[in-house]
């Protein structure tokens, strides 16, 4: 047995990232690897405003249900005032011995950070979720980054090529049929866009709503799973008539739901993406995306020819035309997003990716 800790801050929060780690524990073969994931619950910041998600019992259940032994440990604060981030009153290494792991899984900005600066002997495989960041310590003997963009950035940065590797987000795909919204809202025959994002208003984007705006009329609606508060204030503003909100989920169930929903995901975020959970949930569904251009760009390499990425929210709304009215379009970008899941994102595959990196650790 290879016996692989997985370490995160916050790690059964159902952010991107968190997620990303929490499936990798859980889809792992339990008759190959042994797993102790090591997390704490969400706890302030200082020397920033940003709010870590808290823990969701839903992600917590999930990793005991598939064999992942939970190893809770507490951080008082976390200090993004100093270079390594420390984590402060922590008894981590109370609770963490690193001599007893084969492999160490981490997933973190890509800075020197607490404790891993504290990590030196045991082989660290390290997944890296911000771009423009890179160490280089000696028992980093792999790298993994989720996009070709991110990739290049880091390698930029000064990370070592020759130790770095593509995987993108690996995501679980609940089978649920197709069970949906629509009957529920009297929406059968609407034509329904959506977005699901986390609630964080450093990420919000107005250019989904406002190119919404454009073009509702009463064959149409736009779903909200989650998201910034700033959504539903821009719904009211706008004075959108087919508007609704879900409030976020950690459950996968109720977000494959809302995807069995959706004719188009419409995504946006005001900082773009490095490779985002939420287009590779709605690929699974086969949905077209529009998307918009922002500082990083990762959304246009997973986007693909399975929708389009503008450049401002009259663009936008013009996607969001051709996607209504061009059913040879819309058919195209939707064969193209299933394809491109089943080519690039498919979970069996990635998992064993990172299975064989954790033998040839070992081996």
């Amino acid at each position: 047995m290879i016996k692989v800790a997985f370490i995160k801050f916050g790690g059964m929060a159902n952010g991107g990232t968190e997620k990303v780690l929490q499936t990798i524990a859980s889809e792992l073969p339990k008759d190959e690897f042994n797993v102790d994931f090591f997390y704490c619950d969400s706890a302030p910041y200082i020397g920033s405003d940003f709010v870590h998600p808290d823990t969701d019992l839903s992600r917590v259940e999930y990793c005991k249900s598939h064999g992942v032994n939970l190893i809770k440990f507490d951080v008082e604060f976390k200090d993004l005032r100093t270079q390594t981030h420390d984590w402060v009153n922590s008894n981590f290494f109370d609770l963490f011995n690193e001599e007893d792991y084969d492999v160490i899984q981490l997933g973190r900005a890509g800075h020197p950070e607490y404790p891993f600066i504290h990590i030196n002997n045991t082989p660290i495989v390290d997944s890296i979720h911000l771009s423009g960041m890179a160490e280089n310590k000696n028992n980093i003997i792999k790298t993994v980054l989720i996009s070709k963009e991110q990739r290049d950035r880091w390698i930029m940065a000064g990370g070592p090529e020759d130790k770095s590797v593509i995987i993108p987000n690996p995501l679980k795909v609940p089978d649920i049929g197709n069970v949906n919204y629509r009957e529920e809202f009297g929406w059968q025959d609407k034509f329904v866009f959506g977005l699901h994002q986390r609630r964080d208003n450093h990420i919000f984007s107005s250019i989904p709503l406002e190119a919404y705006d454009e073009i509702e009329d009463d064959n149409t609606a736009f779903l909200l799973l989650g998201g910034s508060v700033n959504y539903q204030k821009q719904a009211r503003d706008l004075g959108l008539k087919n508007f609704k909100h879900l409030p976020s989920v950690g459950e996968l169930e109720p977000i494959h739901k809302f995807l069995n929903t959706l004719d188009v995901f419409a995504h946006g975020r005001a900082d773009g993406e490095q490779c985002s959970c939420a287009i590779i949930e709605a690929m699974s569904h086969g949905l077209p995306v529009i998307s918009h251009t922002a500082p990083s760009m990762g959304q246009l390499e997973q986007i693909g020819d399975a929708g389009k990425v503008v450049e401002n929210y009259e663009q936008y709304s013009n996607v969001m035309i051709d996607m209504l009215y061009d059913k040879n379009y819309y058919k195209k970008c939707a064969d193209n997003s299933k394809k491109r899941y089943n080519e690039i994102y498919k979970l069996e595959s990635i998992i064993k990716k990172y299975a064989d990196i954790y033998k040839g650790v070992v081996n």
